[in-house]
């Protein structure tokens, strides 16, 4: 059996393992109690997912005690494993992944198992803030400066929304907080936030130095985010600390907050044009009505989202007609998929033999450098971000991270294990901040159990190939670097593009074959096309949709804090409507 390959089989007897564990139920008493709503029970806020928003939105907004909140999610708590760090590369394919996958287009991701993209997305409290990869980067100015004038409301630029972009953070860096840019950053939220530091990164660093690139401690502040630098990681207390941890924790003994576990949305109940409900199954199929005396809110993802809605009679009216579901409003519900879609390369470098040294699982588990760049001097907002993860010598992290995180096929992960017996690797992830390429999000059928149909779109827009071939490119100089060239580094030769001519085509095409998804999926229910700028649904009162689908266009960075700032947004909208104070 080829390395790969053991490696998945050995990820999965372990997820098995850890399954006979998790019946344990060792981390559900961080978290509030299960609640058990009679059928018809009535709440003022009803939220449909307890994800990276949900959490947010549940603790807002049940922190007034005159109001009630019901927060449903389809998964459980979070296992233990998810709180290591050093474990986030078990957790996707886990059961709590959703474990969507694309429609195999024919086109990308044709080296990846199946010759599709896997679609990682957290099914459990916390949502994908538990499952993620642990970068924290605040959305850039440029992106919410752009929304604001797409929607034509300032609320959205970068000024106005700061507070909430801080409101989130709790930096326990004290070095950075000393700098010009810690006025960016918060110190009271719920979330710490640290930086990871290594000594391995120093060479990597003057080579990119080398190269022209700004070298800074931060890139939060906008004038510093064209740059390298070691990350910002939610990590903190040895822990990862995921929405449902922070927000859920501090409401955990709220008698006006009920947490429905193990429980599914099928439907939103829409009576007049105003949502007043929802209808939902549990893991034992006990079907139940809750009513809402206020809102429904929908956080249930970039995929969910757009799935409940038209489950609902909310979307395209030709697509919902065609699958017999009747239409209660015509809006582009799921046309407007957007990721940040990625390559990879791997780099030899140098010799090295010596034993691993042990691992602390409570860190991210390999040394991480994470950089912006435009390729035009002109442009303040960058292209691509590239984000380096070296691994030592017969790392079985490599192996995880290819076979398992990125399910690359097991011939092209035993090449790149076979580049690192006796070397160091790099792993370097490029991803475009801001493609053209757009996917979609359709119903398979009016059964809410079958899997939404998802087209991810990378690289449909050819100007998307063309600059990834550029971002490939231009990252590869760092081969021209001393460093570089001293240690006769080289980039792993994947055997894909080997007489593949010209240089562009070269760089076109070894885009294509390790092209992927980076899991940050935005846009489907879109401010503007589908929400107003308060978030509401468009045509049917007393329903909005809060989470990563709510965004106009994708931003410049990981999305955890941009939906987290969304959602502190939301719930002083949510209660500002309502007149209802706010306790903060």
């Amino acid at each position: 059996m080829s390395a790969a390959a053991t490696t998945l089989s050995t990820i999965q007897a372990v997820n098995t393992a850890l399954q006979v564990i998790q019946t344990l139920h060792l981390t559900s008493w961080r978290y509030p109690p299960q609640c058990q709503p009679d059928d018809g029970s009535s709440f003022d806020f009803i939220v449909v997912g307890a994800g990276s928003a949900g959490c947010v939105l549940a603790n807002r907004l049940s922190a007034n005690t005159d109001v009630s909140v019901l927060l449903i999610e389809a998964g459980e708590a979070p296992p233990f494993e998810s709180e290591i760090a050093a474990l986030f590369p078990l957790l996707a394919s886990s059961p709590y992944d959703f474990n969507y996958t694309a429609v195999d287009d024919h086109y990308a991701a044709q080296n990846l198992q199946g010759q599709h993209v896997g679609l990682t997305q957290g099914k459990m409290l916390g949502g994908s803030s538990s499952l993620n990869h642990l970068i924290y980067v605040q959305p850039h100015a440029e992106d919410l400066n752009e929304w604001a004038k797409i929607l034509n409301d300032n609320t959205w630029n970068y000024k106005n929304m700061l507070p909430y972009i801080i409101r989130p953070e709790n930096l326990v860096d004290e070095e950075l907080l000393a700098l010009p840019s810690g006025k960016q950053h918060g110190t009271d939220g719920p979330i710490k936030i640290s930086r990871q530091k290594s000594d391995s990164n120093k060479n990597l660093l003057s080579a990119f130095e080398e190269l022209g690139h700004r070298i800074v401690d931060d890139t939060s502040a906008p004038e510093s985010r064209l740059a390298y630098s070691e990350p910002l990681l939610n990590i903190g207390d040895n822990i990862r600390q995921n929405s449902a941890l922070t927000y859920l924790t501090q409401a955990k003994h709220r008698p006006n907050l009920c947490v429905l576990t193990s429980t599914t949305v099928t439907k939103i109940v829409i009576e007049n044009s105003i949502a007043t409900g929802v209808k939902t199954i549990d893991y034992n199929g006990a079907i139940k009505n809750f009513k809402a005396n206020k809102e429904v809110i929908v956080s249930a993802g970039a995929f969910n989202s757009p799935k409940l809605l038209m489950l609902s009679g909310i979307g395209p009216k030709d697509h919902l007609q065609s699958l017999g579901i009747d239409v209660i409003a015509d809006l582009p519900v799921g046309e407007m998929l957007q990721d940040h879609s990625e390559s990879v390369l791997v780099y030899q470098m140098e010799e090295n033999s010596s034993p691993v040294p042990a691992a602390n699982p409570f860190e991210f588990p390999a040394p991480m450098t994470i950089g912006y760049v435009a390729l035009d001097s002109l442009k303040n907002r960058p292209d691509y971000q590239a984000i380096t993860l070296e691994f030592s010598h017969e790392s079985a992290g490599l192996l995880q991270l290819c076979s398992n995180v990125y399910k690359f096929s097991n011939d092209l992960c035993d090449l790149f294990y076979n580049a690192s017996i006796g070397r160091t690797t790099i792993w370097a992830i490029i991803d475009l901040m801001i493609p053209e390429s757009r996917g979609k999000v359709l119903l398979k059928s009016a059964d809410h159990t079958d899997d939404p149909l998802i087209y991810s779109g990378i690289f449909n827009n050819t100007s998307d190939l063309k600059l990834m071939a550029a971002s490939l490119a231009d990252f590869n100089k760092v081969l021209e670097t001393s460093y570089f060239k001293s240690i006769g580094a080289k980039l792993v030769d994947t055997g894909f593009c080997t007489n593949v001519v010209p240089e562009e085509e070269y760089w076109k095409c070894m885009a294509l074959s390790t092209s992927s998804s980076l899991w940050h999926y935005a846009g489907t229910c879109g401010m503007g096309s589908v929400l107003d700028s308060r978030l509401r649904v468009k045509g049917v009162k007393n329903l909005r949709v809060v989470d990563s689908s709510s965004m106009p266009t994708q931003v410049s960075a990981n999305t955890l804090a941009t939906v987290l700032m969304i959602a502190e947004r939301a719930a002083d909208f949510i209660l500002d409507a309502w007149d209802i104070c706010n306790h903060l």
